[in-house]
Formats: structure tokens, C-alpha cells, sequence
């Protein structure tokens, strides 16, 4: 399950309706006695205090969109009785265009619903055709970061070989751990973040689904589980300088109605940097992570945000801090390092399943060099500086400075050398490698020019 919020929606001015209609509109509170014409062809927004009676500013005069990084006035605002971070992310949900039924249309026929004597519902303001009106709510907010997950989801069977198929706890950490921190969550005109992640406004941010899928994330979808004092390390290679972003979610056991707090299995995220800090998950200050700090015993997602890492080795360790229904599997998604070594079992104490450790994608092949051995060929040769790999990828595109890679072949299993055949003479090849396995994609190499 993920909790999903509503953000103001933008649409940069668009918000036309159909001039040809020439009845008054019928949202009568902040469009009274409006035509389109008379709106000048564009749809009056309204604020909150019109629109639902909301009275305290700076949310009651804010226009209902135009500016994606504020949150919509109706979204509700977390935290959940027992103190989780909710929602998880939030989505544009005011004035998102909508298919539009073609019965009982206003304007443009002349026939109501026999049951009801009335014309179908405009939606908000006036339609901008027959086949397309505007809505607004979470409902809206809601299907977009559900087709949003689909996608996430489809990424990971499609992208990948062999596909990989998604628990719901790996698409949830990919969104999350994707997501973008707004900016003016509090409404009050300035893009100055008074509320950083988590907050109770937008929680990790609004979901943004290029940077879901743009396969520079590392990820492990942890099947076996851990148990009571068990945990699984994994050690990551940062290049310095850039935010390293660790997410773990998992699909906990359900609660009951009674309990105070719903959390039912308990994991630990714990990162360790290469000069021994250690970050534990949800500690943020200033929407980054925060040295020191306890454990998270309440939320099912836990963030470790670095915004500036450390060169060298990282250590992420999940582990099991009360695993009542276990054991717990898991999903862990991390942004902005490579994979350094397959992860490392610590035994649980107590008589529960051994925990098994989480599975590691390939660390990435280096040194990838191109020749052209005949006017039409290119011989390719790399590194290979995994030792779990399934195989490797290879992708090339054409012209001098192209980025429209596609990937034309695999080898197998320790081979570090490719001949693509059939090339033009004297045109302009790029290429670059990378390693798979089960569990995911390596980065990429470095990219190389051939022209035979």
C-alpha cells in the first residue's frame, strides 16, 4: 500500500474551455454568472476560502493551481494516531484533465438522465471539449501515481534480463526514492522548503516517474526474509560529492484494530560510511539525513538521505529488530553509487531461520575500449570487475554525440570482448557495457567512439 497526497497541478496557463459553449457555468462560487467567452476562454481557478470554506491563509486565497510546488488545500495531512510519516508521496490533484463522458453532455446535446432529469457533472469549471473535462481530489492524485507504479513495475520486467518481477515493496521504494521535495509545501508564495522531507504536507516529496525509471538505481528484492536478530549487509562504492539516496520498505504484516502502534515487523536501516558515521533510517534535519539519532520502531519505510557522500565504501545494513511474523522480506532501492561486494549474513541469535542475505547486483565493468579491425566492424573489450554476473549487455548509438542508446547484444558469463559487424564505413558508433544478474543491472562502463 502506498499513501498518496495531492500537490497543486500546473498547467503552465492551459486551462481552456470551450468557447462554443454559451450556457453559465455551473460552479457558481467562483465562477458566477461566467460564460467561457466571458472568462475570455480560460477557466477561473477559484481559491479554497470560495471553493470549500477554508478560512485561515495563507492556503484560503492561494489560487487551486499553477504552481506544482505547493500542496492542494483538501490534500489531508499526516501524521497517521501512531505517528507514521503519511502521506508517502503526494501527486498533482487539482484541475487534471479528464475523459468525459459522451451522455448527457451539456452543450453539446439537448438530452438529460431520465433518472435524474439533469445534465452529467461539468467537473470543475467548464469542459474544454466533448471529450475532456477537468476534476480534481485525491481521486485524481490517486490513478496518476497508480499508473505511475504500473510503469515502475513494467521497468523492471522490461529493462532488465532476465525481467525482474516487482514486489509491491520494490515499486513503492522506487518511488519513493525517486521522488522530489517540494518547494513551497506550505503554501505561503515562496520556494524557500519551510517544511524539508518527511514532512506532514507531501512526505517524501511528489512522485516523479522519469527519474523512477532512468536505471541509475541499484536494488534488491529481498524474497527470503530476515528474522529476529538477523540482518544482511551490502556494501556500496560512492564516487564523492554526489546525494546517496538508501530506501527500504516492506509490506509488514497486517495490524489489528485495537493496536497503538501498527507496526508489526520491525527492520532497521543503518548506513555506515567509509570513516565509521553512521546514518540510522528517517533521521533527517534540513531534508537530509542527520548523524545520531534512534532506530524507527513506528513506519515500513525507512530513507537514509546523504546528501554529500563520503568517496569510498559504504556499508547498508538491514536487520531485524522484532520479527513477530516473520520472517520479513524486503526491498531495498539505492541512488548514486555502485554496487562493491556481495552482502555479507550476520547470524540471528535466537532459534528462527537462518536469515539468507539479500542479493546484490553486478558491480559495473571498466575500461571499455573500441577498435575498428575492418571497414566494417567494431571490436570492443572491458574489465570485468564482478565476480556474480550473469552476463553482459552491450548498447551502442549512432553519430557523434548521440544518447539514444539501444542495446544489440549479450555475452555470457567472465567474456569481456565483442565484435559488432555490419557497420557503415566511416560513420560514428558509440558503445557502452554493462553487467546483469537475476537482481539487476550493473552502471554502465564508460561509453567509447568506433568508426570503422
Amino acid at each position: 500500500m502506498i499513501t498518496v497526497g495531492a500537490s497543486e497541478n500546473d498547467r503552465q496557463g492551459n486551462y481552456q474551455c470551450d468557447t462554443g459553449l454559451t450556457y453559465t457555468s455551473r460552479d457558481t462560487t467562483y465562477q458566477l454568472n461566467q460564460t467561457c467567452n466571458s472568462m475570455g476562454g480560460q477557466n477561473l481557478l477559484g481559491t479554497p476560502r470560495q471553493r470549500w470554506g477554508f478560512t485561515a491563509n495563507p492556503i484560503a486565497d492561494d489560487p487551486t493551481a499553477g504552481n506544482a510546488q505547493q500542496m492542494a488545500a483538501f490534500s489531508s495531512r499526516g501524521p497517521t494516531d501512531d505517528g507514521r510519516i503519511k502521506p508517502d508521496v503526494v501527486a498533482p490533484g487539482t484541475w487534471i484533465l479528464s475523459t468525459y463522458s459522451s451522455q448527457f453532455q451539456e452543450g453539446y446535446g439537448t438530452t438529460t438522465n431520465p433518472r435524474t432529469n439533469a445534465f452529467q457533472s461539468d467537473g470543475w469549471g467548464m469542459p474544454v471539449s466533448s471529450g475532456y473535462k477537468y476534476f480534481g481530489g485525491t481521486s485524481m492524485a490517486n490513478p496518476i501515481v497508480a499508473g505511475g507504479a504500473a510503469v515502475v513495475r513494467d521497468f523492471y520486467q522490461e529493462a532488465f534480463i532476465p525481467g525482474v518481477n516487482a514486489s509491491a515493496a520494490l515499486v513503492k521504494a522506487t518511488i519513493i526514492n525517486s521522488a522530489v521535495d517540494l518547494l513551497d509545501e506550505n503554501n505561503d508564495g515562496l520556494n524557500d522548503n519551510d517544511f524539508p522531507i518527511p514532512n506532514v504536507h507531501e512526505g517524501w516529496g511528489r512522485v516523479n516517474i522519469a527519474n523512477a525509471t532512468d536505471g541509475s538505481a541499484l536494488f534488491v528484492d529481498n524474497t527470503t526474509g530476515l528474522s529476529t536478530g538477523g540482518s544482511s549487509s551490502l556494501n556500496y562504492l560512492a564516487t564523492g560529492g554526489q546525494p546517496f539516496k538508501i530506501s527500504l520498505v516492506w509490506s509488514d504484516f497486517p495490524s489489528t484494530t485495537t493496536a497503538t502502534v501498527n507496526l508489526v515487523n520491525n527492520l532497521n536501516l543503518t548506513v555506515t560510511g567509509p570513516g565509521g558515521e553512521i546514518y540510522r533510517g528517517n533521521v533527517f534535519s534540513g531534508g537530509w539525513s542527520a548523524l545520531g539519532g534512534t532506530a524507527d520502531a513506528i513506519n515500513n519505510v525507512e530513507n537514509v538521505y546523504v546528501q554529500s557522500a563520503a568517496v569510498g565504501t559504504w556499508t547498508v545494513t538491514i536487520s531485524g529488530a522484532n520479527i513477530p511474523q516473520g520472517p520479513q522480506p524486503f526491498a531495498l532501492v539505492v541512488d548514486g553509487a555502485s554496487a562493491a561486494a556481495a552482502p555479507t549474513p550476520t547470524p540471528t541469535p535466537i532459534a528462527t531461520p537462518t536469515p539468507t542475505p539479500a542479493p546484490v547486483a553486478p558491480a559495473a565493468p571498466t575500461n571499455l575500449t573500441g577498435s575498428a579491425p575492418t571497414n566494417t566492424s567494431a571490436l570492443l573489450n572491458w574489465v570485468d570487475n564482478s565476480n556474480n554476473e550473469t552476463g553482459f549487455a552491450i548498447e551502442r548509438c549512432t553519430g557523434n554525440n548521440c544518447t539514444n542508446f539501444v542495446q544489440i547484444a549479450t555475452v555470457g558469463t567472465n567474456i569481456t570482448t565483442y565484435t559488432d559487424t555490419g557497420r557503415t564505413r566511416g560513420t560514428r558508433y558509440r558503445y557502452r557495457v554493462r553487467a546483469f544478474n537475476a537482481n539487476g543491472n550493473s552502471a554502465y562502463s564508460n561509453i567509447v567512439n568506433v568508426r570503422p
